[in-house]
């Protein structure tokens, strides 16, 4: 850059002046800055600007303090941070995705001693972040169906929502993340050692105010509060969880023991109590005999009463009449196999192996 340009550039001087200072110290640069400004302090006339004992003064760029990280490490999380003689100010944040908590220097004491106080400061701010505005779709959404035709060979298809689901803001949510002796633990999650490689890696992104998504399991650009909780003197010791059981208790069997069959009400089977205990004391008939029928009939309802082996299976029949709704023709028949029992009528009841069987009614 020639004189001229350069001594415009750094005394927003005219064309004209520039061009007489010049000329008035031989154009040379630096006596004729040095010339500029003796002459504006003396006259008074502008503000009184810097004064440079040469021009390479100009071109030296100011001393400027050295910039401290932005973040704490992890080492001073481990010791403390005592071993830093300087009394600057230093900051750094962590928190989730889209938040952060900034604690001030670790070096004036425990760091989770002070990202604890911070937190308790924050707690009384209000938070920006419920204020943002959510997107609202106000036009229908839904699902809808198109009709097929047979003629043309045509299926019906199901359209779904033009809306993207994914829009949607997630919900905000709350992480703990507790560090302890041996490592550090999320909510009532496992122990992340110190010593794995993968769990550094998360806390060298939690000191740069990033949210591991994996770590903290939350979704991208999802708002979440990170509270840290120091136990480092203790063990880690896991939360006992809820023992799982299995599946346990009853089954109920809607209607009759047919398909298809009319029925009047569900009939419920407890696991824990015989036959005979199931069935109602109203209609529970006992006589003696030295086996037990289950009948069961085509309305849902339920006996159970004891023959002779050798009564014949007519027997069973009459009993049903006297019972039964005889409204309609009926016959009676084992439940497993289905095999009616109309033509062993005659035949005894341990000739056709129903000696302690379940036999049911069905509607001719």
């Amino acid at each position: 850059m020639d004189p001229l340009s350069e001594f415009t550039k750094l005394t927003r001087a005219s064309e004209s002046v520039a061009k007489q200072y010049l000329a008035r110290n031989d154009n040379d640069l630096t006596d004729a800055l040095n010339d500029f400004y003796q002459t504006e302090k003396s006259s008074s006339q502008r503000p009184s600007a810097p004064k440079f004992q040469s021009f390479s003064d100009l071109k030296k760029p100011a001393n400027k303090p050295k910039a401290k990280p932005g973040f704490g490490s992890f080492s001073d999380l481990m010791k403390g941070g005592d071993n830093d003689d300087d009394n600057d100010e230093m900051n750094f944040f962590t928190g989730g995705e889209k938040s952060a908590l900034a604690v001030e220097d670790p070096n004036k004491g425990n760091l989770i001693d002070q990202l604890m106080r911070k937190a308790r400061e924050e707690a009384g701010k209000e938070d920006w972040r419920d204020k943002r505005p959510q997107k609202k779709h106000d036009q229908f959404t839904g699902v809808g169906h198109t009709l097929g035709s047979v003629e043309q060979e045509v299926q019906s298809e199901k359209i779904g929502s033009a809306v993207n689901s994914s829009d949607e803001t997630p919900e905000k949510v709350t992480r703990k993340i507790t560090f302890w002796k041996e490592g550090f633990s999320v909510d009532d999650g496992d122990l992340y050692r110190y010593d794995d490689p993968l769990n550094q890696e998360y806390i060298k992104q939690l000191n740069q105010g990033r949210a591991p998504l994996s770590l903290l399991n939350v979704k991208m650009f999802q708002d979440v509060d990170v509270q840290v909780e120091e136990k480092r003197g203790e063990s880690f010791t896991p939360v006992k969880k809820k023992r799982v059981f299995g599946f346990s208790g009853q089954g109920q069997r809607l209607g009759s023991p047919v398909p298809g069959e009319p029925t009047k009400s569900a009939e419920t089977i407890s696991t824990k109590h015989s036959a005979n205990e199931e069935a109602p004391a109203s209609v529970r008939e006992e006589t003696e005999g030295d086996t037990t029928i289950q009948i069961r009939l085509a309305t849902g309802e339920r006996f159970v009463r004891k023959f002779n082996s050798d009564d014949p299976v007519q027997v069973l029949y009459d009993y049903v009449y006297t019972v039964a709704d005889n409204s309609r023709d009926w016959s009676l028949a084992l439940s497993f196999p289905m095999i009616l029992l109309d033509d062993k009528i005659n035949s005894s009841i341990k000739e056709a192996g129903l000696k302690n069987a379940v036999v049911v009614q069905r509607w001719k």
